[in-house]
């Protein structure tokens, strides 16, 4: 009889949690996210820059390019939880251009639990905003989707008010310094008073030089927030450490 109930668990859970039961990364059988992912694609040995959330070597505190001065200024930390490349980039494109916002609570629960374990705890959480016009065509924020789990596991409340006033042109071909003059002024705060005084993470899906975090983290300065922790599902990796990437 115990092989029944134990089949009837797992049927059980099966229907509960859909595809949970494999790696929402490569489709493996070990769990939601497997030991081979987690070591491809999250890279638990390595440190995290605390300036830009890039993933280092573990005797180093700061990149390279933040020891350099060309990192984010207005953030007191930034983390993320992996490498972009391979399996959790793809992930990422999927919920973002395949339109599966619901392929993000697959992995609300070890995101969460990186985030505790990462940063201090805050007041409440910002989302990265999206321009009104870019909604309408994707239908969704994927960073609102993100911080909606981030409260539905830890209770954080979601802060509202910031608002991303000026469509933008693509981020992607641009240097640090180009991305940054491309988002002046496209960032403006609703109600300043609901957030003055404030602790917030600053949650997006992904960071590369770190800009798009730096002008939303210096508007929040500017209308009072005292701390800003940035949070990220995948970032880039260290120059000397490229040979990790698959």
């Amino acid at each position: 009889m115990t092989g029944v109930w134990q089949e009837a668990a797992k049927l059980t859970q099966a229907l509960l949690y859909g595809d949970e039961l494999t790696c929402v990364f490569c489709g493996g059988e070990h769990g939601v996210i497997c030991p081979t992912c987690t070591s491809n694609y999250l890279h638990p040995e390595l440190k995290r820059c605390r300036k830009c959330g890039k993933l280092i070597l573990a005797e180093q505190r700061h990149c390279l390019d933040c020891e350099a001065g060309r990192g984010p200024q207005q953030l007191d930390q930034v983390t993320a939880w992996g490498h972009y490349a391979g399996g959790l980039r793809k992930f990422i494109q999927s919920v973002k251009f395949q339109a599966h916002p619901r392929r993000i609570g697959a992995i609300a629960r070890p995101f969460s639990d990186w985030a505790i374990s990462q940063l201090p705890a805050v007041d409440g959480i910002v989302a990265v905003p999206m321009h009104a016009s870019r909604l309408a065509e994707r239908g969704f924020n994927q960073a609102e989707v993100l911080a909606s789990a981030l409260h539905w596991e830890l209770g954080l409340p979601i802060l509202q008010g910031v608002e991303r006033t000026c469509p933008t042109s693509s981020q992607v071909p641009l240097s640090r310094q180009e991305r940054l003059n491309n988002l002046k002024g496209a960032f403006a705060i609703r109600q300043p008073k609901a957030i003055q005084g404030r602790s917030v993470w600053l949650v997006d899906d992904v960071t590369t030089t770190g800009a798009t975090l730096e002008a939303v983290a210096e508007i929040l300065r500017a209308n009072g927030v005292q701390a800003i922790y940035g949070l990220c599902l995948a970032a880039g990796l260290e120059k000397k450490l490229v040979p990790l990437c698959d």
